[in-house]
Order: C-alpha cells, then structure tokens, then sequence
C-alpha cells in the first residue's frame, strides 16, 4: 500500500515539476501585502496586469507577510487579528485561520517561516519573541526565541531560517539582525542595519531592506561584513523600502511603501528599471512580495502535497 502511494506520489510530483518547466514567465504571478488595505493582491509577474486579490470580507488585518507553504496553501500573517490565515493560491480563496487569533499568546504576528523540523515559526512583535507552532495542524508549541533575547525587539517580517540551518530575525527597534540557534533558538549573534525589514539570500550574500536607510543593504552572509548598498538610497524614488523579492525572470521587485509602488532593480547590479506597479494600483502600504506559479502548477503541487501527507 505504502509502495503504491510513494509511487503515485513520485508520478504527480514528476507531472508537477514538468509543468513548471513547460510553464512560461507569464503565468507566474507576484503576490503584494498591503497592509493599510488590508488586502493581498496579484499581479501577472511578466505583463504587470492587475488580477485582483485575495479573498476579502474574511478578517484579514494588517497582513504583514505571505509565502507558500509545504502543503502548497498560502500562509498570511495577519498582524491586527493575531492570526495566520490559509488561502487557496490558485482561487484566492480563504481557507482558514491555521493559526487561530491569539493562540500561544500570539499578539501582533509579522511573518511566518517553517524550519528544518517542518514547524511553523512566527515572530511576533508584541511580544518580541518567536514562537512556534505544529507545521500540521498549528497546535501551539511554546516559545523559540524568547522576548528581548539578544536584543531582539519587535521582530518583523522578514524573518526566515537561513541557509546555515538558522533562524534570521530582524529586530526592527533596535536596528539589528539577530541569529538564532536553528535547534534550540539560542542567542548566537547580531549585526546593524537600520530598521531592517525583508532578508533575501543569495550566493553566499544576505540582502536586507533598511527602511531609514531607503535602500537595500548586502552583507557577508557568514562574516556579516558588509558589501555596501546593493540599492542605493533613494534610487528610482524608492522610499520606505520594505518587502522585496529576486524573481525567476532575474529581476529585483521592492516594495516603496510611501508611494504606495512597486519598483524593479536589475538583478545582478541593482540598477533601476522603472517602476511595475504605479502608486495605488496594488493597495495602501505594500509590505511584502512573493511570487507563486501560475494556477495549474500550483494545484498539482497542492496534490503532491496532500498524497505525502496521507503516506
């Protein structure tokens, strides 16, 4: 029985992966969280056409971050209902609270990432902590970092487990990324950038907002020295920088939450390349970009997800 999932799993996955290879750049769609709308909203990465939102009237309050999660759903941090809500990525449609308001003593929740244990942590700015919840059901599972632990103080929505296996904090009130044991959450390290916000890594480089800055730094991701601005203050208008995303057509997408746009940054050197989405079209406050596959890959990765689930 279990030889027949594993191989019927083995053949979805194989459909999957072929139909994201077969898939062209313009079925890709970015994903922006705005926070004063309240909203999350999707652009077609390749034309820049609007395609509307995420399913609304369903409580979602100040949604601070979105990613993809191991089952396929999308995962949204909504920090004014104290929630983690579930959506269908390919209809939009809302699913759940996986995480319902205040569970664990969640309060005022900016992100989401799942470490090598398949759990859910979730950093949360009221308590400036990080606490930890069941990958599968959302089950609350106690605390990771404790409050203030290495200076950590309202951790923010970048937070994600690096390459090294660790947990990567930014400590929006005292100007800091902290690093945490990937295993017991452990203090290990920090190092200064001005309220940094999204992190981003990439050949051995981590790429970090800094919001006072209104730029985008890089430093050493082993060393934490740093490689200078990879986006220089200001450039192409860029004011208020927060989320920010390398994208699989070799662009750099950031969020100019100020102006209420979306601006692009070559890849490689960070050059300005115009702006995707004017002031306004997205929302009031974009704060968070991810990208996600177009709809019919995304159901058969959804699949996959659910036949490993039931192995």
């Amino acid at each position: 029985m279990r030889r027949g999932v594993l191989l019927g799993l083995v053949l979805v996955v194989g459909l999957a992966l072929a139909h994201v290879t077969a898939a062209s750049a313009a079925a890709e769609q970015l994903l922006v969280c705005n926070f004063f709308s309240d909203t999350v909203s999707r652009f077609d990465l390749a034309t820049g056409q609007y395609l509307g939102t995420l399913q609304t009237g369903v409580g979602l309050d100040g949604p601070l971050a979105a990613r993809l999660g191991p089952d396929g759903l999308l995962y949204v941090a909504s920090e004014g209902s104290h929630s983690i809500q579930r959506y269908d990525p390919g209809s939009g449609a809302y699913i759940d609270d996986f995480v319902a308001s205040g569970s664990g003593g969640l309060l005022q929740p900016t992100g989401m990432t799942w470490g090598p244990d398949g759990h859910l942590y979730v950093p949360s700015f009221g308590l400036h902590s990080v606490l930890k919840y069941d990958g599968q059901t959302g089950a609350p599972l106690g605390e990771f970092v404790a409050p203030f632990s290495g200076q950590l103080s309202g951790p923010d929505n970048g937070t994600t487990f690096g390459p090294d296996g660790h947990l990567w904090v930014p400590s929006y009130n005292s100007n800091r990324i902290c690093r945490y044991d990937g295993q017991s959450g452990a203090f290990l390290n920090s190092f200064a950038v001005g309220r940094p916000r999204v992190m981003e890594f990439r050949d051995g480089v981590v790429y970090v907002t800094s919001e006072s800055l209104d730029a985008v730094r890089r430093f050493n991701a082993t060393t934490f020295a740093s490689q200078g601005f990879f986006v220089a203050s200001g450039a192409g208008g860029l004011d208020t920088p927060v989320g920010m995303v390398f994208a699989p057509d070799g662009v750099l997408y950031v969020t100019s939450a100020t102006n209420d746009n979306i601006l692009k940054y070559d890849g490689q050197t960070g050059a300005f390349l115009g702006e995707f989405a004017a002031a306004g079209v997205s929302g009031d406050g974009p704060v968070f970009l991810t990208v996600i596959p177009e709809p019919g890959t995304m159901a058969l990765l959804v699949i996959a997800a659910a036949a490993w689930r039931r192995r």
